[in-house]
């Protein structure tokens, strides 16, 4: 029976940043911390079995050879997690306190957002992508619906929000992981849309803005149409309503 908060930490040859995120996903205290390298050439790994020797909560799996696709690695491991829901925390990111017992008092949510601050690599914050509520909301599908069709600003991804499990295999078995760059905050929205949301005013995590990174990088690349296809695909395989469908690409520049 599973219980809790899981937190995932994927991570490559991220050493420097890797002990901030680790220590700020064990002191919320969830069931796990789980940091899944993809071989990783710098001293990564030890740092992670560092940290497992420190925090009882953490563990790590090291892959050794890296994979083609990180997240479908990572999904690998995710029916072994422990915890009702699961937070993904990339490796130069932080948690925020409080998003575990956040998650905990909406045990039966398919998805929990939360408000995040945004900081360029080494610098302080400069910025927040908040909720569009002042209060906490907990919306159906069809009031799900409703909102990502709106005009409203997107705040659904991945980063500091939680997913049930449940809802993170469903994303698996319809291989959200081709979407690339868009994978979570497409999958995030479309569960929203299919399972209902909360929607939680308080930041859950602090998101590194990288212009380097591999969100940016590949958005930017030639492989970017290639993956604008994926999300289209993968929003119909899920069978998302075409007018949630439409207004997700439109905000997220996702073109046809």
């Amino acid at each position: 029976m599973k219980f809790g908060v899981s937190v995932y930490i994927p991570n490559r040859n991220h050493e420097a940043t890797l002990p901030a995120a680790i220590y700020s996903a064990a002191r919320e205290m969830p069931v796990e911390v789980a940091v899944i390298d993809d071989a990783s050439t710098d001293n990564s790994v030890a740092v992670a079995d560092a940290a497992a020797m420190t925090h009882d909560c953490v563990w790590v799996q090291n892959n050794p050879v890296k994979a083609a696709c990180w997240e479908q690695a990572a999904a690998k491991e995710f029916a072994s997690f422990a915890g009702t829901h699961i937070i993904g925390l990339s490796a130069d990111d932080e948690l925020h306190p409080g998003v575990v017992q956040s998650t905990m008092r909406h045990q039966q949510a398919a998805v929990v957002f939360h408000d995040y601050a945004v900081r360029k690599p080494g610098k302080g914050f400069h910025g927040m992508v908040k909720t569009p509520f002042d209060c906490i909301q907990s919306l159906t599908p069809l009031e799900a619906c409703r909102h990502l069709a709106s005009e409203t600003q997107p705040c659904e991804t991945g980063v500091g929000s939680a997913i049930r499990h449940d809802w993170l295999q469903w994303l698996c078995d319809l291989k959200y992981w081709r979407m690339g760059p868009w994978a979570d905050a497409i999958g995030y929205a479309a569960v929203a849309a299919m399972g209902g949301a909360v929607y939680v005013p308080q930041s859950g995590a602090v998101f590194t803005e990288d212009d380097n990174g591999y969100g940016v990088t590949i958005r930017n690349s030639p492989d970017a149409s290639r993956y604008m296809v994926e999300c289209w695909a993968f929003l119909k395989r899920a069978k998302v309503p075409q007018d949630v469908a439409d207004a997700l690409c439109r905000k997220r520049n996702v073109h046809a």
